[in-house]
Parts: C-alpha cells; structure tokens; sequence
C-alpha cells in the first residue's frame, strides 16, 4: 500500500530517464530536494525548479528526466490507502485529480513540515519494530496535509486567464523539448505559437517564474550535463549537437550555469553542481 525510494534508486541505472508509462493502482509523490529536470505527464512536458513536488495520480502517462545527481524521495501510495485517508480528510481527494508539480521557494518550504516529515517517513520506512504501521502512516499523513496546504495556495487553473497562460506554457515547452538543439531565438519560438515575444514571456514568468530564455537555456544545460555524464563524446561534439557553433561559447555558457567548466563536471561528477544556477 505504500513503498518509498530514493529517485536515485531506479533513475541513476537508467540513466537518469524514466520512459512514459503509467500505474493502474498507484499515486506517485515526487520530493525532488536538488538537481532540475523536465516532467512529461498526459502529454505536456515541464521543467521545474529544485525544491518540486511533483504529483501523478494513478492512471497518469508519466515519466521524467532528472538532472544527473538529483536527490529527493519517491512515494508511491495505493488508491486503497490514498481512500482509506480520504475518509478522515476529503480535501486529500483533490491532491490526486489531476497531474501536479510544485516549485517551492525555500522560504515557503521552511514554514512547512515537507523536508521533515519525508524524513521520519523514510526512516520509519526502513523500520520494523513495534507502531511500525502506525508510525508510517502517522508521518505518511502529515506530508499529505502540508502538501495540501501548498498546493491550495497556488493560481486557480480553472481561472481563465490562468488557463490561458498555462497552456501558452505548456505549448511553449513542447516547442522547447523538439527545438533546444537548434540554436533557435525566442522569437522564432513566439512566431511558431503565433503570439508576440512579450505575451509569451508574461506567461512564462506568471506560470513558471522564468522567462522563455532562461527556461529554453535550462533544457540545454540538462541535456550537457547528461552528454557529459554518461558519453564519451569530446566537448566540442556535445557543443555542436546542442546547436552551438562555437565550443568555447559552450564552454563559458556551462561554466556560469553549472559552477564548473564541461571537462571539470565530467571529471568530478554532476553532485558539485546542482546548486549552481
């Protein structure tokens, strides 16, 4: 009824890439703590910023690309158990409606009890003793309810304009998933979804708090670090694969967003630069 993990247990060995796929019975809640990443669920493809909490009601085509080195937990709850909570809070019920992902600023997820409570349940995980059971949900429920509150206070996606923008985004980030090896500006992006530059960075910013470019120099970085992890490919091929025509541009464009040059993060692995933006 309830398993947790660690998202490196099952992503690392397949290289940081979960293929879509679905579960019939099971809701899954994602804690990604460090390392950025792109989230695929029904279709729509979006990348999120450390601190997330994904959400992936049962039934949901799902799947994820993390960032090489990404720390956090995964929790899978049966619909059985998920029910079985419902009937003491039926607000829990809409945590699991529909696909969700939570960025959480720091400052936010510190008046919460997120961080701590997915402590004690992974450690209560790992236990076999007495009010093992009881322990487990007790600490299961707790992270349900902060993340109730967090995602309450989120835009109404039923609002129009909110909707609008949302699937601007949405559009936006398929675009952004086909194209980021190309090279291409932010308004050709914008000509393609037939709407101006400026509409298409309002919604950016009011939907993700980053604007197109910073969202479409995310993606590249992801797939760099991914090149760099687990090829051997020689920087200046990476460079010319993701569109840059110039390798040493490549290198000084890595180097700001990662903390460390290509052929340093090759050598001393991805976990140095996760924090570095």
């Amino acid at each position: 009824m309830l398993h947790v993990e660690t998202i490196e247990a099952r992503s690392a060995r397949h290289q940081w890439k979960i293929d879509p796929h679905l579960h019939q019975v099971l809701h899954q809640m994602i804690f990604v703590q460090r390392g950025r990443g792109v989230v695929l669920a029904e279709g729509t493809r979006l990348q999120y910023r450390p601190p997330a909490l994904v959400l992936t009601p049962a039934g949901t085509v799902h799947g994820f690309e993390f960032e090489p080195g990404t720390t956090g937990h995964v929790v899978s709850i049966s619909v059985e158990l998920q029910r079985e909570i419902e009937q003491r809070e039926p607000a829990i019920a809409a945590l699991f409606e529909r696909p969700l992902t939570l960025e959480l600023p720091r400052a936010a997820l510190r008046d919460t009890d997120v961080t701590r409570s997915m402590q004690l349940l992974v450690r209560e995980y790992a236990r076999t003793d007495a009010g093992h059971g009881l322990a487990l949900h007790g600490w299961l429920e707790v992270l349900l309810g902060n993340a109730l509150r967090l995602a309450q206070v989120q835009p109404n996606p039923a609002d129009p304009v909110v909707g609008q923008r949302r699937q601007l985004v949405a559009r936006f980030g398929e675009l952004v998933e086909r194209r980021f090896r190309g090279n291409q500006a932010v308004w050709e992006y914008a000509a393609s979804l037939h709407v101006s530059e400026s509409r298409l960075r309002t919604a950016c910013l009011a939907a993700t708090g980053q604007s197109p470019i910073q969202l479409i120099n995310a993606r590249i970085l992801l797939e760099a670090k991914r090149q760099l992890h687990y090829t051997d490919k020689p920087v200046r091929e990476i460079a010319y694969a993701l569109g840059f025509e110039d390798a040493a541009y490549f290198t000084r464009f890595f180097t700001r967003r990662a903390g460390a040059s290509p052929r340093a993060f090759r050598t001393k692995g991805p976990g140095r630069a996760l924090d570095a933006r």
